[in-house]
This record gives structure tokens, sequence and C-alpha cells, in this order.
């Protein structure tokens, strides 16, 4: 107990500061909601000097081909080539679909408007290919000083302006290709790979060691019909110079695309990434060749973390089963460089974290049961929520988290747990009177109670303008590479009124989960 008259003028005026301070509620309690920043992703087992440098035009054109034979070049053993494709496929997967991986490289849309685009020829690796467009979007847009893109590349994000483009999209997939890799590897320590078929040439032997590899990886002896050279080097700069010396050969060829997951899960290691994993049995790639979220989590982030929320949880929330799952952890990765939305989230078979939402760049990888693309905006701005948005979202998952229906109505026995979650104490009566009604509560004067309590607006949607121009790219064929143009609106009004879309739209109630009071337009372009 302060005794006040023992205090000279300036202690009691300070006093009566921390006083006020400790008593005035939504203050404090705002303090307690405010989403904490994640720091900038850091690398201690990397060496300081090896950082991934701003890509300068077409640094390696004139030496592109095979890989040179230089020192620290060599072969896996089959032990290990084994035990790789094990992690890849699993023990008994279907020949079709390991045939999906053996026949697909990377190359270029040859669609006007979408040649900055990759084109995925065959069905199956769009969880690897979204992630590596999206980071060529994010060198073609935010690279230039003041991350502003020109006038042309915002009216034509994907489209080519001639020669000089052409000439330097070997070096632009090597830098994002170079992205991944950097992200992934713990140590300063870079494995590029270049998976062979063990017979090479044109004559019938070779042929039909070729077109049986599927059949052989399948059965589990793939390493009999796979070879893997090996390029070791000690700094990511010299990682992506020779990736771009093979963006026009080996990496276009049909064994591009495993040829680079190979070098990403060498580079990390197969224990690791094993390590990363709620279940390590669970393949990399699954039934239909479909990508597994831990190999998209892998390509975005460089862990191969089987979730999307945001941390570290125990199953069921019970420490006790010892059981954790492990999502996006900003301890470890910072913020994502590029964010992921999920068709799931509206079926609430998921929920996408916040890191992922709100990525460092505008952004997002786009999940479905059956496939993957992306979407982006122009503008660097339209990555991040306002922190008064934020606030209004974790107000509404913890409503959503205790709600008994689709958000909509909560019961007053879980009044208690929801105002604990936002930090909110000593007002559980006021609330109850304020808010229940026959022993429910409904999200709308929920929200509009809780947002009270700390100072955020109805409706924030956080962004510079209330309409955002994203495009949304798919570059697979057939149909054939698109790139559509997606128009959100966002408003307060409520989202089931403002879809923009037909009833049921999945793609639409995809964006809500990041713009929940949005009409969206889309047009083909």
């Amino acid at each position: 107990m302060m005794d006040v008259s023992q205090m000279s003028e300036e202690e009691q005026l300070q006093a009566a500061m921390r006083l006020s301070l400790e008593v005035s509620g939504p203050a404090s309690e705002t303090a307690k909601l405010r989403p904490s920043q994640p720091k900038p992703r850091s690398f201690a087992g990397k060496d300081p000097q090896d950082v991934l440098p701003a890509l300068l035009p077409a640094t390696a054109k004139k030496k592109r081909g095979e890989p040179r034979a230089e020192a620290g070049e060599a072969q896996l053993e089959e032990a290990e080539v084994a035990d790789l494709l094990q992690l890849l496929f699993g023990d008994s997967p279907e020949a079709s679909d390991v045939e999906r991986w053996l026949n697909i490289g990377f190359n270029w849309s040859q669609r006007a408007g979408t040649e900055w685009g990759l084109w995925q020829k065959r069905g199956g690796p769009c969880g690897v290919f979204a992630p590596v467009q999206a980071f060529i979007v994010k060198q073609l847009l935010f690279s230039s000083e003041g991350d502003v893109p020109d006038t042309r590349r915002k009216e034509q994000p994907l489209g080519s302006a001639g020669a000089d483009d052409e000439d330097t999209r070997a070096a632009v997939l090597a830098h994002a290709l170079a992205c991944v890799l950097f992200h992934s590897t713990p140590s300063s320590s870079y494995i590029i790979c270049q998976v062979r078929p063990s017979a090479e040439g044109d004559g019938p032997e070779a042929q039909a060691v070729q077109a049986a590899a599927p059949a052989v990886v399948a059965a589990g002896d793939g390493a009999s019909a796979l070879t893997v050279v090996a390029r070791r080097t000690p700094r990511v700069a010299e990682a992506r110079q020779l990736l771009e010396e093979g963006a026009d050969s080996w990496l276009a060829g049909s064994l591009g695309v495993v040829s680079f997951l190979f070098s990403v899960l060498i580079s990390r290691t197969a224990s690791t990434v094993r390590e990363d994993m709620d279940d390590p049995s669970t393949p990399l790639i699954g039934r239909f060749g479909h990508c597994s979220q831990e190999l998209v989590n892998l390509m975005l982030i460089g862990e191969a973390t089987s979730n999307v929320f945001d941390g570290t949880r125990w199953l069921g929330d019970d420490p006790s089963t010892g059981f954790r799952l492990r999502g996006v952890d900003s301890e470890h990765v910072g913020v994502p460089q590029v964010g992921f939305l999920s068709e799931m989230e509206p079926m609430r078979y998921l929920k996408v974290g916040m890191l992922y939402k709100n990525p460092d760049f505008p952004l997002w990888v786009l999940g479905s049961p059956t496939h993957y693309t992306m979407i982006f905006s122009t503008r660097r701005e339209d990555a991040q929520l306002s922190e008064e948005a934020q606030l209004e979202h974790q107000i509404k998952q913890v409503f959503v988290d205790n709600s008994i229906d689709e958000g909509g109505l909560a019961m007053s026995t879980s009044l208690s747990k929801m105002l604990e979650a936002l930090g909110i104490e000593g007002k559980h009566l006021e609330a109850q009177q304020d808010m229940v009604r026959e022993e429910v509560i409904l999200w709308e004067d929920f929200r509009r109670w809780v947002s009270r309590q700390f100072n955020v607006t109805s409706g924030a949607d956080g962004a510079a303008s209330n309409k955002i121009q994203l495009f949304l790219y798919d570059g697979q064929d057939p149909p054939g590479p698109s790139l559509k143009s997606v128009r959100v609106e966002l408003s307060d009004i409520d989202p089931a009124l403002a879809s923009g879309g037909s009833e049921g739209d999945a793609f639409v109630a995809t964006l809500h989960t990041r713009w929940p009071n949005a009409a969206v337009l889309v047009e083909n372009r």
C-alpha cells in the first residue's frame, strides 16, 4: 500500500501515472492482444559471407549447358539414391505417378502474355511449380529499388518484352531455385544434383531402360535405373551459377524437376527433412503424383513441416499425448516471403495461420485438394494487413474456434474461455450482460463488444485502398497456361453477400479467408 503523504510532489505524479496505466483496461488489454512482429529470418549455421546476392542480368548466359566437370563432382551411392527416392515416393507408389515426375522439366509458357510463366506439361508437380513461380514473380516485380514495378510490368506482369527478356529467363529461374535452396539448407553446404537415366542415348537399349524407369522406381529398385551426379559448393551464389548453366539443358529436360528436388533434399539432408514432419514415414509425393503439404512447405519456407497454422501445437492441445504438430514457426522462418491459402480452410479441414496469410511479399500459393496455383499483386503494400485488421482477424478466429456452427453462434458457457484467449480480464459480468441472449452469443454482438474493448474499427481491411488487383496464374496444360485478373473490393458487409462469384465458389471462399468482406470478380486476360 502506497503512503502518499510521505511522497514528494514529483513522486506522487509518477505514481499516479503508473496507476493510470494499470487500470486503463482497453490499453493494457490491447497490448496483450496485439500481434508480435516475427523477427527477420537468420541462419546461424551459415557462413556470414554466404548470402544470395542481387541478380545481375544474364551473368552466365555464355556458359550455359552441361555442368562443368570440376573438382567436387561425385556420383551418389545407390543406397543414398534409394533413400531419396523412398522419401519422395514412399514404399509402394504407382508407376504412373512416378512417371509424372520422371518426365517433366522447367519450361516456359508459349502462350502470349504468360511468357514468364512456367509451363506444367503434366499433372502432379504443381506443388513445386507454384512456389518456384512465386519466387520468379518476386524477382520480376520486387527486385528494383523501392520494390515498385514499372508500368508495363504492372499491366502485363508475366508478359515478355522480347529478346532481352528471353535472354534473362535462365538467370531468373536459377535465382528463384536458389532462393528455395538457400532457405532449405541450414548450413553453407549446397549440393546441386543432376539425375540421369542409367543408360543414356538414343539407341533401342537405352530407350528401353528409360521407358522402364518409372516401373523400376515404383518397384523399389530405382537406384539401378537412375544415376545422380552431385556437385558441392559452400556458397549459394555458386549454386545459383550452376543452376543457371543448366537452365536451358538438364533442368529443362525430362528429369529437371526431380534433379532440383534431389538438390534440395540432399542439401537439407534426408534425415532433417524427416525430422521436420509430424510423421516421418509420409512420402513427399502422394497418389496421382500430388505434392504433400510437407513438400509445399519445404519449397515455401525451407522446412518440410506438416501443417499451415502458426507455430507448434500438441495433438488435441494436450501435451500429455507427447505428439507435437509442427506448422510455420516464426522463430525458425521469420516472415515467409511467399504465403499460402487453402481451399480446405473454408471447409474447416484446417486453419491457415497469419504468417502464411500475411507474407513479406503479395504472393500466395493457392492449394486445393488436387492442384496448386498462385495469386499475386503488383503492389507490395497488399501483402500485409494493418495491425487493426490483424486484431479483428484474431477476434474472429477465437470466436470460430469456440462456435457451434459456421462461426455465427457460440454458447454462453464458452464466454470465459473466449475472453481469456483475448486477454480480457475482469469483464465477464459486463460481457455476459451485453452479449448473452438465451444462453447463446451471436458473432455480430461478440465482434462489436470485443472491438470496443480494443478500439478496433469494425470491418477494417488494412489496405491502402479498398480495391486490390490480383492475378491468378495456372501453368498446367491442359487446359494450358492461363493468367486471370482477380479484382477484390473490400467492404464491411456480410461476406456471404459479398462473394461476387457463383454459389459455392471454392476460389472465392478461399480468398475470403484472407479478405473476409470482399466482393470478387474474376476475368480472363
